[in-house]
């Protein structure tokens, strides 16, 4: 039953996006789905996901956000991506989350690390949902807009900084970092003594090695999914993709 339903949801997914994901769901999978959903529909809920490339981290934040009718806000790292494009696009997220109270999942992968002062800026969204110079004067007639408002629906003094308060509270309720990173090598231990706040403010969701009847299903739906006509052959094959994987 639990199954069935991640798998409406993964078909109602595809229907309103252009990008679909092919995804062959079983119960581990579904279970990742679910932490993630949880950790992320709680107040302040961040949550880090350990595992190797290819264990399915993105597809399921993707899944699990669509399934809170959250909005899903991932950087694409092309050629020539600067620190300057980073921080406009952490400001657009923030400020998504901040003005236009959107529940925003931000899904950050160690693969589009271009230098370390990113993993600075996650780190202080985790600790205070404030990064330090990245507003503009522009950016500050919104800010203030919507922190006034607040300021009078609580009846507290309207001045700059109780409307940045304001703003930031609202902001630190709305976003929801979401993690991925690889745990092998130094690199990451380095990473989690300098950044702690990625253990910190997170909870933990570790994707570990993909079970026996995980790996039977993806195969026999990869070949059900490519109308190979292999007739007989159909479990020697999936039974030879599982030894292969």
């Amino acid at each position: 039953m639990f199954q069935t339903k991640i798998e409406e949801y993964l078909v109602d997914y595809n229907g309103q996006v252009k990008t679909q994901m092919n995804l062959v769901m079983f119960l581990d999978a579904c279970d990742h789905v679910s932490r993630i959903q949880r950790v992320i529909r709680q107040p302040l809920g961040n949550s880090f996901l350990l595992g190797v490339g290819g264990s399915g981290r993105q597809s399921l934040t993707r899944l699990a956000t669509f399934c809170a009718n959250y909005k899903l806000f991932q950087i694409e790292v092309v050629k020539g991506y600067s620190m300057a494009n980073w921080r406009e696009d952490v400001k657009k997220a923030l400020m998504m989350a901040g003005c236009e109270n959107k529940q925003t999942s931000f899904l950050f992968v160690d693969t589009q690390i271009i230098k370390e002062q990113q993993l600075e800026d996650i780190n202080n969204i985790l600790n205070g949902g404030d990064v330090p110079n990245l507003y503009k004067l522009e950016d500050l007639e919104p800010i203030f807009k919507v922190g006034k408002q607040l300021c009078m629906e609580k009846q507290i003094p309207i001045t700059k900084m109780n409307m940045f308060q304001q703003y930031l509270g609202r902001l630190k309720q709305n976003i929801h970092m979401v993690i991925a990173m690889s745990p092998l090598g130094e690199i990451f231990r380095s990473r989690i003594r300098r950044f702690p706040s990625l253990v910190t403010c997170t909870t933990i969701d570790w994707f570990s090695e993909w079970p026996e009847e995980a790996l039977l299903g993806v195969g026999r739906g990869q070949i059900l999914a490519s109308d190979v006509e292999l007739g007989a052959d159909i479990d020697a094959c999936v039974e030879m993709f599982k030894v292969i994987h």
